[in-house]
């Protein structure tokens, strides 16, 4: 029995190291890409853009991120920055750039009402009937972009074809141990297995750090109140826009994650959501994506071996991890040290342990709202005990 064990984690460990080559592969050819068009339309041309900043207290460097939203290079756009009272700490740093920035047509939405059990959907709904763009770009305010980048994103959208665009996500600015293994995680993970799942899959893993779709494909789907008790509104976005027949697409050009000063706790609480969220969106998905962390396999053959081989086998697959993460995170132009590297394997072993959890426990905490989450990221309520 032990030996059938054995052979199933030496054939995991194989196929977890050619998903590293894959992904490695993959990422140096998506972003070679980089060199796409940057709107060369011209700028008569161009649709309005409503641009929707929900906001909930102070993000790392918020001023500096919504600062790089008002130098926007593009002719035609608005801010919308939604709030749920104004006396969120964001609301001064709003209208102190809304001041600065006059000539920026900036609309400031103070509204608590909750359409369903999203917080986000929630903003994003009181937020939409100020929007006067024909097209929507949807984005966190924890994010931090180039002038040109509404040019590249509203080229892309540009074909038929396509329904929704999203920029590649990287992180950056990390000062301390959790934010620095918070930005690994997404420059040599979760970046890269975007582009894998679409390449190899054709499945459209959409991140809501920024998405853009025109307004008539959002009224298709049945608005922002369609996705109002589901957690991965943004991830059903994508997978609504395809169900009706458009194409989903991830361009090259890259929108920063500021993430400087993080918690532990924040890290644990963030993945764990996550891991929630795949793991009852498609659970032979999530399943199969416990192939992709050799860190953990290795790991786990080495106490089933308790010998020097397992012990050199696992400290050799560190290493190349250790690579392969430097490699595709250099591919994205990453801010890291090469020591924040040596994080990797603490980082990998930290989330195998998180994987689990959603198998046991159903409930999440975001944005301060206890929630349950069930089929497909469904949200149900949970009485308080107060």
């Amino acid at each position: 029995m032990l030996s059938a064990v054995i052979v199933f984690y030496l054939f995991a460990l194989t196929v977890s190291l050619l998903h590293l080559a894959v992904s490695a592969v993959i990422t140096r050819k998506r972003m070679k890409g980089n060199a796409m068009a940057t709107g060369e339309e011209r700028e008569a041309k161009l649709p309005r853009i409503s641009i929707f900043k929900p906001l909930k207290g102070l993000d790392d460097a918020l001023e500096e991120n919504l600062r790089s939203y008002f130098e926007l290079d593009y002719p035609d756009f608005e801010l919308i920055f939604g709030l749920t009272g104004s006396g969120d700490q964001s609301f001064d740093v709003i209208s102190k750039l809304a001041l600065e920035y006059k000539l920026v047509d900036t609309k400031i939405v103070v509204n608590d009402f909750a359409v369903g059990l999203n917080p986000k959907i929630n903003n994003l709904y009181n937020m939409d009937a100020y929007a006067t763009g024909s097209y929507l770009l949807i984005s966190d305010s924890n994010t931090r972009v180039a002038p040109e980048f509404l040019k590249q994103m509203i080229s892309a959208i540009a074909a038929p074809e396509v329904g929704l665009v999203t920029a590649t996500i990287r992180g950056v600015g990390a000062k301390q141990f959790a934010a620095i293994m918070e930005n690994l995680h997404i420059n040599s993970y979760i970046s890269p297995n975007v582009f894998v799942a679409d390449s190899l899959s054709g499945i459209p893993v959409v991140i809501g750090k920024s998405i853009l779709i025109s307004r008539s494909l959002l009224s298709k789907m049945g608005g922002f109140a369609a996705f109002k008790n589901y957690l991965a509104e943004d991830y059903l976005l994508g997978l609504r826009a395809k169900e009706l027949g458009y194409r989903v697409k991830t361009i090259p050009t890259l929108v920063d994650n500021v993430n400087i000063n993080w918690s532990l706790k924040r890290f644990l609480n963030r993945h764990t959501r996550w891991a929630k969220i795949r793991r009852n969106m498609h659970l032979h998905h999530y399943l199969i994506e416990s192939f992709s962390n050799p860190v953990a396999l290795a790991s786990i053959l080495m106490l089933l071996l308790r010998n020097a081989i397992a012990m050199e086998l696992l400290v050799g697959i560190m290493m190349v991890k250790i690579l392969h993460d430097r490699y595709v995170s250099g591919l994205l132009d990453s801010d890291f040290r090469w020591y924040h590297y040596a994080l990797v394997p603490a980082k990998d072993l930290l989330i195998s342990v998180l994987w689990l959890i959603p198998f046991f426990s159903y409930k999440i905490n975001w944005r301060e709202n206890l929630l349950r989450i069930g089929r497909a990221s469904q949200l149900q309520s949970i009485p308080s005990l107060k």
